[in-house]
């Protein structure tokens, strides 16, 4: 008797491409993978996945998952039988991003069957946060594809495991504090300008997975609908884009697998 051939579909998130690189690893390692963008699914309203197997990956911010994952959860369609597991980039603590994402899915009558962590370079660009030193960096990367292999052999058993993290009232009263701080103390969204070295090149506007920036009359402008990814910042080639105050002599970062047209939208 033959069994049914297994597919695997990779929905990912990424601002600076840890994500994405953790979705690829995972890909080369599950049955007829498939890696797609979230903004993708979203723009094109391609909600639909016929996969055995399906996996959302993306980094942590404030302690939980990005909104744009969480907005895809409640929308996607998954077939019923399918194994559906999430992996968290984080740059110390996963905070409650599982279970939020586990609720989200619940409204389309799925659950998350395993949540994953992967401890990725951090990449915070202000100065009130920490962006991995080069050799921690690089220790990290070395790590994740130990650790992602792991990973994909619980996957690939379709094993159920604890998530990653916690949901106590505790972690969600920090992620809600850490979220008011984020958008209405230090105001993120709000605060992006660029500097005279801006050459108006537009990669910005393409590497933005919400699609919240636009190439204005002569420099680019930020809507209202931030993801606070900071792939803006990382990814200029001119280092022009900043962020409030003392940002323009912080470094820069993005994974050196992944290269800026991976950014870009597909046509």
């Amino acid at each position: 008797m033959n069994l049914p051939e297994t597919r695997s579909t990779i929905v990912h998130f990424t601002g600076t491409g840890n994500s994405l690189a953790v979705a690829r690893l995972l890909a080369a390692r599950l049955p007829q993978a498939t890696v797609v963008s979230a903004g993708e699914m979203l723009r094109r309203a391609r909600l639909t996945v016929e996969a055995d197997i399906c996996g959302f990956v993306f980094p942590v911010y404030c302690q939980n998952a990005p909104e744009m994952m969480r907005r895809l959860a409640r929308s996607i369609e998954l077939p019923a039988s399918a194994y559906v597991f999430a992996v968290a980039t984080h740059n110390g603590d996963v905070g409650i991003s599982h279970f939020a994402l586990d609720r989200a899915l619940r409204k389309k009558g799925q659950r998350l069957k395993a949540g994953f962590a992967v401890l990725m370079p951090g990449n915070s660009i202000t100065p009130r946060d920490s962006m991995s030193p080069e050799p921690e960096r690089l220790r990290r990367l070395r790590a994740a594809e130990a650790a992602v292999a792991a990973i994909a052999d619980v996957i690939a058993q379709r094993r159920p495991a604890p998530f990653a993290g916690s949901g106590s009232l505790r972690k969600r009263l920090k992620y809600m504090r850490n979220m008011f701080r984020a958008r209405h103390v230090y105001k993120i969204p709000e605060s992006f300008w660029v500097t005279d070295a801006c050459d108006r090149c537009g990669i910005c506007v393409g590497v933005c997975p919400e699609s919240n920036i636009r190439m204005g009359p002569s420099l680019p402008a930020w809507g209202r609908r931030c993801q606070m990814c900071l792939a803006c910042i990382h990814w200029c080639p001119r280092r022009a884009i900043q962020n409030g105050e003392g940002t323009q002599e912080r470094g820069r970062y993005h994974h050196p697998d992944v290269s800026v047209d991976d950014m870009l939208p597909k046509k």
